[in-house]
């Protein structure tokens, strides 16, 4: 009502000028706010413009008043600043009546594109130029920021940006609005792999076998890949006391030592073979020897004592350029 009210006072005024032989009035309305598209303002565009003299009006709309905001600015423009453009343009504030908001604030029409959108847009991207290997896959290593840009018809592009470090990647998403370059920014990735590892289910003292009941295999996800070889350490056995709880790394267990196959002050056979033969003889252990051990050995029938290696199967075979004289 306050409007139409408004609009009816200023036809009046415009009435009663013409009558009187004045120059012809603009009424101009200012809003509190308004959104605006391009590069530059004018007052038409931040405000509403009426006049009998269609020229006048277009005159008046015309005048410049700077630039336009920048993504995510506001710019407020006051009913001086307005006037004065007007003088410089050979408006007469006496022909000018002003009605509205005393200032008018002023932003750019603008779409958001959502942080979602543009990490949507990465991985896709990612997929197609480097996807991750089986068991893997790319993780952002900061979340990107929302797009703030020009109103219009937007499209969202990804491509590669050239990263020498291994295991990282960045990818460029940039935004463009009726196909002009809008808004971009980088985001950079790192390889995520996903590791076996074995855990203590219980506390272990140093010795103790592993096996299925007392370790946990858990899957992790690492910045490194899993060795090639990796297998659960069933069969280790512990190199010191572990907690519940604790990766069991490989410095923590090693293979168990194989029984011993010979005794020491026990009879073997001492067995030589070549090209189509074998030489056996008796001796006497002088130490304990597990298989692969070099122990000294006694022969029986010369008394003589040589250096042989302990087979799996008890046996030993001399090495001869180890006897003992």
């Amino acid at each position: 009502m306050r409007t139409l009210a408004l609009v009816a006072a200023a036809a009046g005024l415009l009435l009663a000028a013409a009558a009187q032989g004045a120059e012809p009035a603009l009424q101009i309305h200012l809003p509190r706010a308004i959104q605006v598209e391009g590069q530059t303002l004018s007052l038409g565009a931040i405000s509403v413009i009426r006049s009998e003299d269609a020229s006048a009006a277009a005159r008046a709309g015309g005048v410049a008043l700077g630039r336009a905001p920048l993504p995510a600015e506001q710019l407020v423009i006051d009913r001086p600043t307005i006037l004065g453009r007007l003088a410089s343009s050979g408006i007469r504030a006496s022909q000018v009546l002003l009605s509205g908001a005393e200032k008018v604030a002023v932003s750019r029409k603008e779409t958001q594109v959502s942080p979602e959108e543009a990490l949507k847009a990465a991985e896709a991207c990612l997929e197609k130029s480097r996807p991750s290997p089986a068991g893997s896959r790319w993780e952002v290593r900061k979340a990107p920021l929302p797009f703030v840009v020009p109103a219009g018809e937007v499209r969202i592009e990804a491509h590669l940006v050239p990263h020498e470090v291994a295991g990282e990647a960045k990818v460029e998403v940039a935004a463009s609005v009726d196909g002009r370059p809008a808004a971009a920014q980088t985001l950079l990735f790192q390889m995520r792999y996903a590791l076996r590892e074995a855990v203590a289910a219980a506390d272990l003292p140093p010795g103790a076998v592993l096996t299925a009941e007392n370790v946990t295999i858990r899957t992790v996800v690492s910045d490194q890949p899993a060795p090639a070889d990796w297998a659960p350490p069933y069969g280790l056995t512990t190199t010191q006391a572990i907690r519940a709880g604790t990766v069991i790394r490989p410095a923590l267990a090693r293979a168990a030592k194989p029984a011993i196959a010979v005794r020491r002050s026990e009879n073997v056979t001492m067995r030589i073979q070549g090209a189509g033969f074998t030489v056996t003889a008796l001796g006497q252990a002088l130490e304990d020897g597990r298989p692969g051990d070099s122990i000294k050995v006694r022969n029986v029938d010369s008394s003589r004592v040589i250096v042989a290696r302990v087979t799996a199967d008890g046996t030993v075979e001399p090495t001869f350029n180890e006897v003992m004289k």
